[in-house]
């Protein structure tokens, strides 16, 4: 009787305690899933954003201008020009700042400075020009040293007749010696010296008028110095061009 006692109470307690578990392992799984679902909820931070690349920084603004102007003209309103025009005025700002910016890099890099080398202010044109006519005639006289000059003209066209006066003009101003050859056998009174063309023009391979062509005697190389009509400054210029290889002065 004993023995039934006994393993009717050690059954009670052995439902008691898987009952005790059940809600135990209950609870832990309740409160897992209610851990999950609160994890699920939780708002993900938001990526830090990426910085616009200047190019299309640029376009959008120049878009957002554009745009703002055109509704300004076509739906015109206070609210959209006031809109277009704050877009305008930044445009503005930005000019006058990279302004201010050049003259600060300039004064801190003065070999930047173009006005160093090439003055633009009125007071200084005549010693400007003065400089620059030096330079020419110093490069005429190089070349003159080197190379022999040929003038190549059409004694009947009104246009290579034109230009006679000024090889004329530019002979006696820089002293220059120059060969006048007519290709059409009518020779220019301004130039009672010119040779008629015997062959040279297609030797040395002249096919526009009027030419002036440079010929070294001794290497017996030929460059050409100018084609058409040009003036007596833009000549001594084309002599510069010339004698430094196009190379830019500025």
């Amino acid at each position: 009787m004993r023995n039934i006692h006994a393993a009717i109470l050690a059954g009670c307690l052995c439902c008691t305690q898987i009952s005790a578990f059940a809600r135990d392992a209950g609870w832990q799984w309740y409160n897992e899933k209610l851990r999950v679902t609160e994890q699920e909820n939780k708002p993900v931070p938001a990526p830090p954003p990426v910085p616009m690349d200047i190019m299309d920084k640029l376009a959008a603004l120049q878009g957002a201008t554009k745009r703002a102007m055109y509704e300004a003209i076509l739906y015109p309103s206070s609210d959209n020009f006031v809109k277009y025009f704050r877009l305008q005025n930044y445009w503005t700002q930005q000019a006058g700042l990279f302004s201010m910016s050049a003259k600060r890099a300039m004064l801190e890099n003065p070999e930047l400075d173009y006005n160093l080398q090439h003055s633009h202010y009125n007071g200084t044109v005549k010693n400007q020009l003065a400089a620059d006519y030096a330079e020419q005639r110093q490069a005429i006289s190089n070349l003159a040293r080197h190379y022999g000059v040929m003038f190549f003209y059409r004694g009947s066209d009104p246009i290579d007749s034109q230009f006679v006066e000024v090889i004329k003009n530019f002979r006696e101003t820089y002293g220059l010696s120059v060969i006048p050859v007519s290709v059409d056998g009518v020779i220019n009174p301004l130039l009672p010296d010119s040779r008629a063309d015997q062959g040279q023009a297609t030797q040395l391979g002249v096919r526009f008028f009027p030419a002036m062509m440079l010929v070294n005697p001794q290497s017996g190389q030929v460059k050409p110095l100018s084609y058409g009509f040009i003036s007596q400054d833009d000549l001594a210029k084309q002599f510069l061009y010339v004698s430094s290889d196009f190379k830019p002065n500025f």
